[in-house]
């Protein structure tokens, strides 16, 4: 889990820096929760996803709208969801399933993904993490019961008088704080691990108030990472211990424990899990054990084997990458396999087509190996603040406006602008020796999902720059000619 003491610092320091702050009893009782064995909690709302935003660091966008029945028994850590979800990015489409779940296994039904027709079996560990987390956030007085707290403090914010409290449970710090005139829950905050910054606050604000059997539940709950929209939620109905709520939570008992080490992931950044999720596009795993580098052109690999690619172009002075998908952990993995492949030669270059994290959770490990930094001008300046945020605020970077040579691996690499409704400031790389061009998201070799519009403003730019292209690697997808 996180640190506890750069967790609270940073928690403290950023979002709750006092006017004015003196020693204080806290009005909450967190014994309000004593008598909930179970809570059943009927919703409805909507997921965005700040990391698909069209400009980097722009608006979130909305992904999918939803209706939700949980069943939950916090005390034995159960849970069983039954989701309608429709989504609107990047597909519309309807999706149905229910999800079962103990703190060490669960199975799942219907269908959770536009990508591929889902089978019953078991959730995967890290999900299985992601979900409790939000229902440990989402739900504060349950949250309290189960918690060591520290004695509240009062400061002065806006000239408003609240009180804060340090909630330490599940191995995690919290941040709460109390409007004391009601001894209610406004808000709470934690710090989840984040691939592009290393850390970032997740923070759920409460409100419309309600007592349900001696209890007061949020029937509005709002949550942030980075202070950007990640969901939004109204609930209909909340009932306590509901009678049949044993018979949903029960699962197999033959059921296979999940790994302990995967839900410590799943929980320290459940947010980019449920947001991934949120979208029809679950991705529950590191990705670190299925890399493959499949040869696509002469010393050019795509680096394949997980739901995205990326492509090592390999010269005699050096290697470059060309986008870092998914998560810091996959990226450790791909430079020691290619340290492995081609040892002594150094990765000289990452170059990141566009700033959407599924394309570039891992791109700091590239930097901190040294490598050189290439995105779209337009995108370098989101890098440069991610970097800063984890610590590591020195590199070199290539802005590329219109197009850009790389000389640095002793064979010439070239980057072109790529306007697109998809993503402001996307590049493509081109090898001129092998007439390979590789992109992302806009066209998807040898994948039966496309985008029509995307892939026309793709082939357009192409013409544009009026490149040589014979062979396509993507992604997503595979490698091929181009398309006649």
């Amino acid at each position: 889990m996180l640190n506890p003491t750069v967790l609270l610092s940073i928690v403290l320091v950023i979002y709750l820096a006092p006017i004015h702050v003196a020693s204080s009893q806290s009005v909450f009782d967190a014994s309000l929760a004593g008598n909930v064995d179970t809570v059943r909690i009927v919703a409805s709302g909507q997921w965005y996803t700040p990391r698909q935003s069209v400009a980097p660091g722009g608006q979130p966008r909305h992904t999918s709208d939803y209706d939700v029945t949980v069943t939950w028994n916090p005390g034995a850590w159960q849970a069983h969801e039954e989701w309608e979800m429709h989504t609107i990015y990047p597909l519309d489409n309807e999706l149905s399933f229910t999800m079962t779940y103990r703190e060490t296994a669960g199975i799942k039904g219907g269908r959770d993904s536009f990508l591929v027709a889902s089978e019953p079996g078991p959730i995967a560990g890290a999900r299985i993490g992601a979900n409790f987390k939000e229902l440990w956030i989402a739900n504060p007085i349950i949250l309290s019961a189960y918690a060591e707290a520290l004695p509240a403090t009062e400061y002065s914010q806006g000239g408003v008088t609240l009180q804060r409290v340090v909630l330490s449970a599940h191995d995690t710090e919290w941040v709460m704080v109390i409007d004391p005139d009601s001894g209610l829950p406004l808000e709470m905050t934690t710090l989840e691990a984040d691939p592009n910054n290393a850390q970032a606050p997740n923070r759920a604000v409460f409100s419309d108030w309600r007592e349900v059997s001696g209890v007061p539940f949020p029937f509005q709950v709002e949550q942030y990472l980075n202070g950007q929209l990640l969901r939004r939620e109204i609930r209909s109905a909340i009932e306590v211990n509901p009678r049949n709520a044993a018979r949903q939570l029960q699962l197999p008992d033959d059921l296979e424990d999940t790994d302990e080490a995967l839900r410590d992931w799943g929980w320290s950044m459940s947010h980019l899990l449920l947001a991934r999720a949120g979208l029809g596009g679950p991705s529950d795993t590191p990705q670190i054990d299925n890399v493959e580098l499949n040869e696509v052109g002469p010393d050019i690999y795509q680096i394949a084997g997980g739901s995205h690619n990326g492509l090592a172009i390999v010269g005699p002075d050096g290697i470059a990458v060309v986008d870092a998908p998914w998560f810091p952990e996959r990226s450790a993995t791909v430079l020691e396999i290619l340290a492995e492949r081609w040892p002594g030669l150094p990765v000289r270059y990452i170059i990141l087509t566009h700033h959407h994290i599924d394309h570039t959770g891992g791109f700091r490990g590239f930097v901190e190996a040294g490598a050189t930094l290439v995105a779209s001008e337009g995108a370098v300046p989101f890098y440069e603040e991610a970097l800063t945020l984890a610590g590591h605020p020195s590199t070199s970077t290539v802005a590329v406006g219109d197009h850009a040579t790389l000389e640095g691996i002793g064979r010439t690499i070239e980057v072109y602008d790529i306007p697109n409704s998809h993503s402001d400031a996307t590049v493509a790389a081109y090898v001129p020796d092998a007439k390979l061009i590789f992109n992302a998201d806009l066209f998807s070799p040898g994948r039966d999902l496309q985008f029509e519009l995307w892939m026309a403003e793709f082939f357009a730019s192409v013409e544009y720059h009026g490149l040589d292209v014979e062979r396509h690697v993507g992604g997503h997808g595979s490698y091929g000619p181009t398309p006649q």
